[in-house]
């Protein structure tokens, strides 16, 4: 609660790191309310906190609409396929350029929720997804939302499910956006 209560209001934080902080989903739902209509944070690093699905939905609803942020980490944290459609829906109207989502075991069904937000997004610059169990149907979701995105430069599915069917949709997306850098 005392976080919360300091970052309500805050026009000049820019950088917050609460890695391994062991925060939980009750910590992620004080936290997102201190994060509810700041406009200076521009980091936030949550990583090995056990946030979980319950805490993303809190952070996400906390964080739509923030203009400021530009780069979120979330690593390993259990968020799972649930997590990122939550995470989906703070993308579409999101400025972040860079998300990461190390080992959070999101699977093929997190991936095809990633790629509505993703579809609406022009802001991202890099994403990771490496060590989330994302096979071949992930690939191919996250393949379709980014076709078109002129923004994204890096996109790490190293450490994943993907077999030699998700590796051919991949390779296709190299070809249509060359600015892309995609490692598998």
């Amino acid at each position: 609660g005392f976080l919360s209560e300091s970052l309500k209001g805050n026009t000049s934080l820019q950088y917050l790191d609460l890695n391994g902080n062991k925060i939980g989903d009750v910590g992620a739902r004080f936290l997102s309310e201190g994060l509810i209509g700041n406009t200076s944070l521009q980091v936030l690093w949550l990583g090995t906190n056990n946030i979980g699905e319950e805490g993303t939905r809190f952070l996400s609803e906390g964080l739509k609409g923030n203009t400021s942020l530009q780069e979120l980490d979330l690593w390993n944290n259990n968020i799972g396929a649930e997590g990122a459609r939550f995470l989906s829906e703070f993308l579409k109207g999101t400025s972040l350029q860079k998300l990461n989502l190390r080992n959070n075991d999101i699977g093929d069904e997190g991936g095809r929720a990633l790629s509505e937000g993703l579809r609406s997004n022009t802001s991202l610059r890099e994403l990771n997804l490496n060590y989330n169990n994302i096979g071949d149907e992930g690939a191919r979701a996250l393949s379709e939302g980014l076709r078109g995105n002129t923004s994204l430069q890096h996109l790490n599915l190293s450490d994943n499910n993907i077999g030699a069917e998700g590796r051919h949709i991949l390779d296709e997306l190299k070809k249509q956006s060359p600015q892309m850098t995609i490692f598998y």
